[in-house]
């Protein structure tokens, strides 16, 4: 699946939209795959050049302008994108902090990844709207280093090589260029997104990083991924069922056939809080 094509992986949807049952798994050529494992980081398995830009697979988790705090769920098999749940077992939203309606990118995880406990994430800055559990082909343009409640979160900012902008992004200068103000906008973001509900303000370290510093926290988080998926090191927060890795001890070859029947679609949406269509005024300290 390495050199997969970006239109042979589709999406699959479980239970009700809006409720704690719903999940979305991700397929290639009709049958499901882990969004974690058997999506490839590097479409192109021979991009080792340092001097050549950096292109991966996203696995789209939250799409723009959306609220409800899609994720993917490493301790479950196949790794389905799902809605978090708080501690109070409400399903988790993201609230509208004046001027930023929910999500202002497509965020989402990067596949064969692991740092600090889940994978890498990413916001792409692209025009163009996704949906969950879409698998994107994204250009590395920077990286920041958000610390999310006291905890380092590397998140990368990428652009869809097939969005209308992609042709003119290619660094962080060239988002300043084309996109002023994005940038702001998302350690802005990042900062206060927790603050309508309750928790402190989060903290960014140092400035966006360029491509070098990238690749590095890259190729220590996939080797970490690698580490767990073939039971190097063990973690009881990731399920390893996969379809495609060898030597792992979750290597299922032939996949999941019953789970596969039972992959029911669905439309229906449940009620979502009324509360998600609030502005929270928070200021920009």
């Amino acid at each position: 699946m390495s050199s997969a094509d970006i239109n042979d992986y589709s999406s699959r949807c479980v239970g009700t939209v809006n409720t704690a049952e719903h999940r979305v798994f991700v397929s290639y050529n009709g049958h499901v795959v882990s969004t974690l494992h058997d999506v490839p980081l590097l479409p192109n398995p021979n991009d080792s050049n340092e001097n050549t830009e950096l292109i991966l697979n996203m696995i789209v988790e939250a799409p723009r302008w959306t609220n409800a705090q899609m994720t993917i769920a490493p301790g479950e098999a196949f790794a389905p994108v799902r809605q978090a749940v708080r501690r109070n077992r409400r399903l988790a939203y993201v609230r509208n902090t004046f001027p930023h309606r929910g999500y202002i990118w497509n965020y989402g995880a990067l596949p064969q990844t692991w740092s600090e406990g889940a994978p890498l994430h990413a916001c792409e800055l692209g025009e163009r709207i996704a949906q969950v559990g879409d698998v994107r082909r994204v250009r590395v343009l920077g990286l920041l280093a958000p610390r999310d409640e006291g905890v380092l979160r590397w998140t990368l900012l990428v652009v869809d090589i097939a969005d209308p902008l992609a042709t003119r992004l290619h660094n962080i200068a060239d988002v300043e260029r084309e996109c002023p103000g994005l940038i702001s906008a998302t350690k802005e973001w990042l900062r206060l997104y927790k603050v309508a509900a309750g928790k402190a303000e989060n903290t960014l370290d140092g400035e966006v990083e360029g491509l070098d510093f990238t690749r590095n926290i890259l190729q220590a988080a996939h080797k970490a991924w690698r580490n767990i998926v073939t039971a190097s090191v063990s973690s009881a927060l990731v399920d390893l069922t996969n379809i495609t890795i060898s030597n792992s001890p979750g290597h299922v070859p032939g996949g999941d056939e019953e789970l596969h029947k039972n992959l029911k679609g669905t439309r229906e949406e449940a009620q979502i809080p009324s509360s998600t269509s609030k502005w929270w005024y928070l200021g920009t300290s």
